[in-house]
């Protein structure tokens, strides 16, 4: 592959869409999940009036997305109410569940909010997801909820985390997704952001490329979009790319296009940073969002590139076709320029499995 040269990235004056964290409650108990870092104290969650003026701050910074997350978000009463707050605002809501929690009064009540679309996170058939989530019974509710979604004129994206407990179990859940009238589907890319002992969730690089043909093909046999996320280094990804795969590239979102509000207020570049109390870059209810966003620690991540990638990222001729995570750098490596060790060329490279 030719060398690519090198690309300075547009500076925004604003986040184009912020993650809030709303709540970290939450019924399940995923293996993978950065949502059980003891970084909030119980009792410190913002209340409605908080989360109000929050969201009036990011309208008047001129933020247009606002993804609300967790944690689960049901498990807030008053997810309509911030629901509709944000579209009186002019901001663009957008809610990710994991359904369970989802019954026909607040289904009612976030469609009157001007709810039309949701995220649905899903991990496998029922024993793979239950196995992942750490419920029983949590397959068949999250599924009768789907339904109910998609019979109530709701767009639902499935997001289905790519491990490798789950990836070879995928296209049966493309083809069970696909009979409710679910529309699209979506593989998020794995990101092991805050225990080493979570590298051991990565997909084999062996198995990936069979998975993904069977992926595809299961997408096109019931009619459903698809979009795939890959670890990097993945065989094949800048054709991969060409051909629509792996949307999110050239560069970590952190500080540059997003950042993260924690469920107190507190901000960071991204979620997978909020174990990291030197990463803290204010607060939105005590700080400006135009102070956050021009935090000295945000504005290191915005003008980061590839291009400042040390050790075998640095190195790396595929480094500007590469959504290589800082996160996994910093956390795992200590070194927010060093090597991405969910990247299958540098774990090759370091004699690890890949």
């Amino acid at each position: 592959m030719s060398r690519l040269p090198q690309m300075s990235l547009p500076e925004l004056k604003a986040a184009f869409i912020v993650d809030f964290e709303i709540t970290q409650r939450c019924p399940y108990r995923c293996f993978f999940c950065e949502a059980d870092i003891p970084n909030i104290k119980p009792g410190c969650e913002l209340n409605a009036d908080e989360v109000f003026r929050i969201l009036q701050k990011l309208a008047d910074a001129e933020v247009p997305n606002v993804f609300f997350t967790g944690g689960e978000p049901l498990l807030r009463p008053d997810l309509p109410d911030l629901f509709r707050h944000c579209s009186n605002l002019g901001l663009d809501p957008c809610v990710s569940t994991n359904a369970f929690s989802l019954d026909e009064s607040n289904l009612r009540q976030l469609i009157d909010a001007g709810l039309d679309s949701i995220q649905v996170s899903i991990f496998g058939p029922k024993a793979i997801h239950e196995a992942i989530v750490g419920k029983n019974g949590s397959y068949a509710e999250a599924m009768n909820n789907l339904k109910m979604l998609v019979d109530a004129g709701v767009r639902v994206e499935i997001a289905c985390v790519g491990l490798r407990e789950n990836l070879e179990y995928i296209p049966t859940l493309v083809r069970e997704v696909a009979l409710l009238g679910v529309p699209f589907f979506r593989v998020l890319r794995y990101v092991p952001g805050h225990r080493k002992e979570m590298l051991e969730h990565i997909p084999r690089r062996r198995s990936l490329q069979k998975c993904i043909a069977e992926i595809q093909r299961a997408a096109k046999e019931s009619n459903i979009d698809i979009a795939l996320g890959l670890c990097p280094g993945t065989e094949g990804a800048t054709t991969h790319l060409v051909r629509g795969i792996h949307p999110v590239a050239f560069a970590c979102p952190a500080g540059k296009t997003s950042f993260a509000i924690m469920p107190n207020g507190d901000v960071y570049p991204c979620i997978f940073f909020k174990n990291r109390p030197e990463m803290l870059c204010g607060n939105v209810l005590r700080d400006s969002v135009s102070e956050i966003w021009n935090n000295p620690k945000m504005v290191v991540f915005r003008r980061l590139t590839p291009a400042d990638y040390t050790g075998i990222c640095g190195h790396c001729e595929r480094k500007w076709l590469c959504y290589s995570a800082r996160c996994v750098a910093y956390n795992l490596g200590n070194n927010l320029y060093g090597d991405d060790l969910s990247c299958y060329i540098v774990r090759e490279t370091l004699g690890l499995e890949v």
